[in-house]
């Protein structure tokens, strides 16, 4: 396995800020299954409504768990819950 990172200071988080602040979002939902998707997470501390879903999986840490709002057991369960929203 190959990481390749721009070199600049980007994450998952910085991305969904700069989102947010340029529509004008005060509401979101961030569905995530890894390490990185802590930081698209925290992203969404101060806004009016923000809901964490964590994608539970053998290989995913403890702490996206600890610090959704909700855990789905698989992808397809994810896409189950967006489709009945």
């Amino acid at each position: 396995m190959l990481e390749i990172l721009p070199p600049l200071q980007a994450d998952k988080g910085t991305a969904v800020r700069r989102l947010l602040a340029t529509r004008g979002i005060k509401r979101a939902l961030f569905a995530g299954d890894d390490t990185t998707d802590l930081d698209g997470f925290a992203a969404l501390d101060g806004l009016e409504t923000a809901v964490r879903i964590a994608v539970s999986s053998a290989e995913g840490p403890v702490e996206l768990g600890e610090r959704a709002d909700l855990v789905v057991g698989s992808p397809g369960a994810l896409l189950e819950l967006l489709r009945q929203l």
